[in-house]
């Protein structure tokens, strides 16, 4: 399957690269709350926190801007974004559980290598040479990170890889999604088939939250929110390939929070491997950016 030649894929790299930093840090602070609710909540539940909420912000933008922006002719791909979205969200946060927060968002480094496939295959998008060994450099610097982790493998890590794959597949169908519907629009359909699925799997181990634990929960909620609404905005700006490496900032981000609030030490591999994706990043930004400005400048 292509895109139709009808929707207008937009590229703003510097702009779906900041988009993706914002992500990348919002997802982080959602996942250190995650790692504190899990001591109380199941996965389902914590996942049913952020879809609720998620939903009734959804509900307010649909309300400003009227019912006509529910309109869409990819009905179906919106259940197939959601589900998708909704496993990789689920693993995710179930693999916090079992391996440390910054061995989970390392694990999840092989997010471009899925989407690679799914965007050559869906979108017919063109994976230039430069994208191709930015991701592979940045795939190293991960493995440069969990390096003692691949050595004593458990189910956490291939949970988490499992997300991994579940995240691009929505990530490749967002992008598709996002060259005709709005960015609320996607989001509002997302949260809306979730949310039963979400409700459903939670009841068995329902605990209902004390007065003083709903600020927390409100603040993982926002994050995650806040995380997915940046994340869905550099994807409508940006192609997949690019934007998507941009996610390797979560780990410095999430090491830095699991060692000020979970006493998880960070050693000197992690800082080495953060380093070497950021500057791959940088460096894919900026060709990617150099590359657009001549293309322009031909027309």
């Amino acid at each position: 399957m292509t895109a139709p030649a009808s929707i207008d894929l937009r590229h703003a790299p510097v702009l779906g690269v900041l988009w993706m930093t914002a992500a990348a840090l919002c997802f982080s602070i959602a996942i250190g709350f995650v790692r504190h609710l899990s001591d109380t909540y199941t996965t389902f539940e914590i996942a049913f926190f952020r879809q609720v909420l998620g939903l009734v912000l959804a509900s307010l933008w649909v309300w400003r801007a009227g019912f006509a922006v529910l309109r869409t002719s990819v009905l179906h791909l919106h259940f197939v974004r959601a589900i998708l979205a909704y496993g990789g969200l689920v693993g995710s946060y179930y693999a916090v559980r079992l391996v440390s927060i910054a061995d989970t968002q390392a694990l999840q480094f092989t997010l471009p290598f899925f989407t690679f496939v799914f965007a050559a295959w869906v979108l017919n998008e063109n994976i230039r040479s430069h994208r191709v060994v930015t991701t592979i450099i940045g795939f190293v610097g991960a493995l440069i990170i969990i390096r003692p982790g691949f050595v004593d493998t458990n189910i956490g890590m291939l949970i988490a890889l499992g997300a991994s794959a579940l995240f691009a597949g929505s990530d490749v169908t967002n992008r598709y999604l996002s060259g005709s519907d709005a960015v609320g629009t996607i989001m509002f359909y997302g949260f809306v088939i979730q949310l039963p699925i979400g409700l459903a799997t939670s009841i068995p181990g329902w605990v209902t939250p004390s007065l003083a634990e709903l600020p927390v929960i409100g603040m993982f909620a926002v994050s995650a929110v806040a995380a997915h609404w940046c994340l869905t905005h550099a994807f409508s700006v940006a192609e997949t390939s690019l934007v998507s490496p941009v996610l390797y900032l979560r780990l410095p981000f999430a090491a830095l929070i699991g060692f000020v609030f979970f006493d998880q030490v960070t050693d000197l591999w992690t800082w080495i491997g953060a380093a070497v994706m950021i500057a791959s990043t940088v460096y894919c930004t900026r060709v990617d950016a150099r590359v657009t400005a001549t293309q322009t400048t031909k027309f």
